[in-house]
């Protein structure tokens, strides 16, 4: 027999815990899309006017960047949270 340190959660408890974080993904996912279609909106604009493209490159790096990190958040609180 394994004796834990902790005390399972209850499902009870559990399960409205994983669908918020199911809806929090979905929420920051949504906001990455939104901003990576604007940014993409933005480089286009400015390559086609012969202008610097740093400021739109940036918003599609910051874009994928923050899709990347919610997305491994997840899992490390689901790595952490017992099913």
């Amino acid at each position: 027999m394994t004796t834990l340190a902790y005390k399972q959660m209850p499902a009870d408890v559990l399960a409205p815990i994983m669908q918020l974080i199911d809806w929090l993904l979905w929420a920051v996912l949504l906001v990455c899309l939104v901003w990576m279609i604007i940014a993409a909106g933005r480089m286009w604009s400015a390559m086609r006017d012969g202008m610097a493209v740093n400021d739109a490159t940036h918003g599609v790096t910051v874009s994928l960047l923050g899709a990347i990190t919610a997305s491994s958040a997840t899992s490390i609180a689901l790595a952490f949270l017992p099913t």
